[in-house]
């Protein structure tokens, strides 16, 4: 997108206020989200107040932005260890933006990017933690008004490392990693979908994941090379938090958000082994931050909502 054609959206967006029907889109969240996309949903999602909603079986790959979809108390049961939505609900909650959720097995390809989740508000459609956060700056919710330029300077650096480290190690071991693509990821994947479409399909995006890893040079490396790596991203993020509640301040940021998404997913999403897990247990503040996150932003948020942690996304029985 253009310079002139990104002012144009932030002053459209500037002038309408955040609606109560914006919608958040993820992967079906039981058993075809991934590691990688759990991190960025979870992201976006703590600044928001969340309603999943639960689509019926003709709904569930949809073309364009059904309004039909039904809430489920009481039949879709919140778990901590497929909590696909960190960095995005992390963020949403923080700014306190209403948002509902829904699961569609083809967001990712209804997504502008082509990458989920995303969020569809009004008429405007934005995918990705970065977008999504100058969208509701536009809007007038911003969490970093109280950081000074040398601040928020260093916080896009992190952000910058986060995404280069922790998200590229992510993808590389669910699609690079042998054992990890075919025990996991691939059946996850495809799983929507029915046969031969499931394998083309997870085929098409294993291919497309180890074309991008060869680009930027991660093709070479060996899984203890990328559990490294992801040890020096959790050194230099421990170092930064330090004994501080969030990363900057007494309030968190997108950076926050962010570093929770990561971070909390692998703490939680069962692999072929534990030893990226154990990477990041090695660090208790940061162990602590995602506790803290959780229960300020999550628990806290269930117990308030009229909804509560009962009106979680998952396919239900509505859907067979």
């Amino acid at each position: 997108m253009s310079i002139a054609a990104d002012a144009f959206v932030c002053q459209m967006a500037a002038a309408e206020p955040w609606p109560e029907n914006a919608a958040l889109y993820q992967p079906l969240k039981g058993e075809q989200i991934l590691l990688s996309d759990n991190a960025s949903c979870l992201a976006v999602q703590g600044n928001t107040a969340l309603h999943f909603h639960v689509p019926t079986r003709d709904s569930q790959i949809g073309v364009g932005f059904p309004s039909n979809c039904y809430t489920l108390p009481g039949h879709c049961q919140y778990d901590h260890h497929k909590l696909n939505l960190d960095s995005f609900i992390a963020f949403l909650r923080m700014c306190n933006l209403p948002v509902q959720v829904i699961c569609r097995a083809n967001a990712e390809y209804m997504s502008p990017s082509g990458k989920a989740p995303f969020i569809h508000v009004g008429n405007h459609v934005v995918s990705e933690l970065g977008p999504i956060v100058q969208f509701a700056k536009a809007k007038g919710h911003s969490l970093t008004d109280g950081l000074d330029e040398i601040q928020k300077a260093e916080m896009k650096a992190y952000t910058e490392l986060v995404n280069n480290m922790l998200l590229t190690a992510e993808l590389y071991i669910q699609w690079c990693d042998d054992s990890t693509s075919a025990k996991i990821t691939r059946s996850r994947y495809g799983s929507p979908y029915p046969w031969p479409l499931n394998h083309i399909l997870a085929y098409q995006k294993q291919w497309e994941i180890r074309r991008k890893m060869k680009a930027i040079g991660w093709a070479g490396k060996t899984i203890k090379q990328v559990h490294e790596d992801v040890d020096r991203c959790c050194q230099a993020l421990s170092q930064r938090l330090g004994s501080q509640p969030y990363f900057f301040t007494r309030q968190p940021t997108e950076l926050d958000a962010l570093v929770f998404g990561h971070l909390f997913t692998i703490l939680t999403t069962q692999l072929t082994d534990d030893a990226l897990g154990e990477k990041v247990k090695n660090y208790e503040n940061l162990v602590k931050f995602c506790r803290r996150i959780e229960q300020n932003y999550f628990e806290e948020h269930d117990r308030e909502s009229p909804l509560g942690s009962a009106s979680r996304c998952s396919r239900g029985s509505s859907t067979k």
